[in-house]
């Protein structure tokens, strides 16, 4: 659909006022769904006003393999949603896909990107958009079906992760414990222990809900400084896209 400027203030009203909408998540990532529009190469995650549409596109998605599901949203959860997708790189929305109310917009339009400019001294905002966004179309694709990981077009996909990872900084949790600054880690089925990390305070939150933990801010070329000796490496984001990086690779 193609809108006038006021049809379009409209639209976006509507938008915003609806009561509730549905977002598509991917179940490799427990995140939205991130799709490369190949025409605009925008990187949109997709919404619908309907359940049923959101259900639909489910359905056909799953018949190509692509497992995904759909979250119901309430309005007071639409701003902290779009302002994430900011950190998550994302910068388009496609509304009501397959449908004939199908429309494709910025996420600008929709939600201004939060200023960090103005952050009291001493503050710092910790994000990584780019190394968020490449991970997730990363784990998209790798953890779609057994073996697809051996294909040459994910070693491109590697170093690019491997690229903006080391170009990051990152929130470590401390806790003080009688005095000594301690780190956590976590400990999975098989045995192996690793450290977690986190990209920004939204997944940094997920991880620390009840204020146990601080937040050390911490540049990729001291994360070798403050790995525990027990740990096998790195876990970034362990409830979200949850990348495993072995000490060989940091």
């Amino acid at each position: 659909i193609t809108m006038e400027t006021n049809e379009k203030q409209a639209y976006l009203v509507g938008l915003k006022d609806a009561q509730e909408i549905y977002a598509i998540i991917s179940v490799c990532t427990k995140m939205p769904y991130v799709y490369c529009q190949p025409e605009t190469y925008d990187d949109q995650v997709f919404l619908f006003h309907k359940e049923e549409d959101a259900k639909k596109f489910v359905e056909d998605y799953r018949k190509q393999e692509i497992p995904v599901a759909y979250l119901k949203l309430l309005n007071k959860q639409f701003l902290g949603f779009y302002t994430n997708l900011y950190m998550l790189g994302v910068n388009g929305l496609s509304i009501d896909y397959g449908t004939d109310k199908a429309l494709s917009i910025q996420l600008s339009e929709l939600v201004k990107r939060p200023d960090y400019t103005k952050l009291p001294e001493g503050k710092v905002k910790v994000e990584n958009p780019e190394l968020q966004l490449t991970t997730l179309y990363y784990m998209q694709e790798i953890r779609r079906k057994p073996g697809i990981g051996q294909e040459p077009r994910f070693r491109e996909m590697e170093e690019e992760m491997m690229t903006y990872f080391k170009e990051g900084t990152y929130i470590v949790p401390v806790q003080n414990v009688e005095g000594k600054n301690t780190m956590p880690f976590m400990k999975f089925q098989n045995g192996d222990v690793y450290q977690p990390i986190f990209t920004d305070m939204p997944e940094f939150f997920k991880f620390c809900r009840d204020g146990k933990f601080r937040a050390a801010v911490i540049p990729y070329g001291n994360l070798n400084h403050i790995m525990l000796e027990q740990a096998k490496g790195l876990v970034v984001n362990p409830f979200g896209f949850r990348l495993l990086l072995n000490k060989g690779q940091i």
